[in-house]
């Protein structure tokens, strides 16, 4: 093989490895487009671990209350604000992107709980502000959510103000 042979083979094949790399990137986040809802359905009950009933069903249902709650939430973020979590949760799914910001190749629900819970003790550790403010931006947001809704306020000894008309 001469030079010049070298220099095509090696062109195309970075030609192919970049369009295969781009129609992967493309697929993901075509199949993404409840990537809100799969990041949060996996990272909801670590982060509110020992806050939700013990019964399963009751569990469950609290869970799904606070996933629409975060949901309906969102629209009420300022634009850049619901940029970034739209940004973190797509990168979340996608699998080149959560290697590089969890360090796991599995999807965030194939994880084990305990993992699920260093994962996010790595992000309030961590050096990076980056992961610091993901961490912070999704536990405040999760945590505004649960608590938020009435059937939750009594673990805080909470009562609503009542306002005279």
């Amino acid at each position: 093989m001469n030079r010049r042979q070298f220099i095509f083979r090696s062109l195309a094949l970075t030609v192919a490895a970049s369009t295969g790399y781009a129609v992967y990137q493309y697929q993901s986040l075509q199949g993404s487009d409840n990537a809100a809802v799969l990041v949060l359905d996996a990272l909801l009950p670590a982060v509110l671990l020992g806050a939700l009933p013990a019964d399963p069903v009751s569990q469950q249902l609290s869970l799904q209350q606070t996933r629409d709650a975060v949901l309906d939430f969102l629209v009420y973020l300022p634009q850049h604000q619901q940029q970034q979590l739209e940004q973190l949760f797509q990168l979340l799914q996608q699998d080149l992107a959560r290697l590089a910001l969890t360090g796991q190749w599995l999807e965030l629900a194939d994880l084990p709980l305990p993992q699920r819970l260093d994962l996010l003790v790595s992000w309030r550790d961590s050096y990076f502000s980056l992961l610091q403010q993901a961490f912070s931006g999704l536990r405040e947001l999760i945590y505004g959510a649960f608590y938020g809704q009435p059937q939750h306020w009594l673990s805080l000894n909470y009562t609503a103000p009542e306002f005279n008309p």
